[in-house]
């Protein structure tokens, strides 16, 4: 799935915790890229570390002073995201075309994120959550997730 040169990204998320649904199904870290047609959830990233170190804090800042955080990064544009998309076949490009229900469930933890889509003729469930902190041993799992209000993603998607 190609990105079209004149689409802009609208929001740029990091500290994604999300994947498919399903029995025996590991959901990964990545960040969560919405165009005015598509939904990408990256997991390999040509970023360094460092840029997105910083890029993180400045969301968590924004978290914490209950500003915006359906932001693009700057220095992050349609070049860098179509690099990443080519990166890996891990990243999931879900083209708004493809997807056949989102919403967002408060839950007691945070709120999820939920996705519908179908794609190559099968229905498949994601979830996407946004990490407020993280364990790093033995593997890296999140601790604790954010109270977020995904309407602006879920009105992205019903304009297009």
């Amino acid at each position: 799935m190609l990105l079209e040169w004149n689409e802009q990204i609208k929001a740029h998320l990091m500290w994604i915790w999300g994947g498919e649904d399903g029995f025996m199904k590991r959901k990964r870290e990545g960040m969560l890229v919405a165009t005015e047609k598509n939904l990408i959830f990256i997991t390999k990233t040509n970023m360094s570390y460092r840029v997105h170190q910083v890029h993180s804090q400045r969301q968590l800042l924004r978290f914490k002073e209950n500003k915006n955080i359906f932001l693009p990064v700057e220095g992050y544009g349609i070049t860098e995201l179509r690099n990443d998309m080519e990166k890996s076949n891990q990243n999931i490009v879900f083209p708004f075309s493809q997807i056949s229900d989102m919403y967002f469930l408060e839950k007691r933890w945070g709120t999820e994120l939920k996705i519908k889509t179908n794609i190559e003729n099968k229905q498949k469930n994601f979830n996407f959550a946004i990490v407020k902190g993280w364990v790093k041993y033995p593997a890296k799992d999140p601790l604790q997730f954010h109270h977020v209000d995904w309407n602006p993603i879920i009105t992205l998607y019903k304009m297009s």
